[in-house]
């Protein structure tokens, strides 16, 4: 009996007295839960990186090291990139390129791309991290840890061209 009287007492309703309007209908309780689950899903996922499985594609398609940036030269602004005045940091320039400062007039440039399966790699506590696979490399480029998978050895970050015009305040890398 829902919600009616028995005597002169008034029966309170309970859960398990309550019927859905519909077979198959969803409760409160159960929606909010399976949209938390989703909610995660969709935070776990971003994650992930870029939303693609495996590698991006091949970076250079002319049949070269697919481990060097294309697109010609990229020259910056020493201004731009205050974090090049400290000597043995990392700097992302942008462009699949990073710099690193190694005395007051020289500079070492390096591709970000991984020698594993040429992911992007991020530039993190003055070293270079790969999202795809896990590989790690210091600051020179040599690697400190491979990918977490079954792969042959990888070899260290490509080597970039770099050069350093004082007078203009700039660094062009290959």
């Amino acid at each position: 009996m829902e919600g009616g009287l028995r005597g002169t007492h008034r029966v309170a309703q309970t859960p398990q007295s309550i019927t859905m309007p519909c077979e198959n209908c969803i409760n409160r309780r159960d929606f909010l839960s399976k949209s938390a689950l989703a909610a995660a899903a969709l935070v776990v996922i971003e994650g992930c990186g870029d939303g693609q499985i495996g590698p991006p594609s091949i970076h250079n398609t002319t049949g070269g090291d697919p481990n060097i940036p294309v697109g010609g030269p990229v020259t910056v602004k020493l201004s731009d990139f205050p974090a090049l005045a400290t000597v043995g940091t990392v700097v992302d320039i942008g462009h699949e390129r990073a710099v690193v400062r190694t005395s007051a007039t020289t500079f070492h440039g390096l591709s970000r791309i991984c020698t594993h399966e040429q992911c992007d790699v991020d530039v993190r506590n003055n070293r270079f991290e790969c999202p795809c696979h896990g590989s790690t490399y210091a600051a020179d480029g040599s690697v400190i840890r491979g990918p977490n998978v079954s792969s042959p050895p990888i070899t260290a970050l490509r080597t970039l061209d770099t050069t350093f015009n004082q007078a203009a305040g700039t660094i062009t890398v290959a």
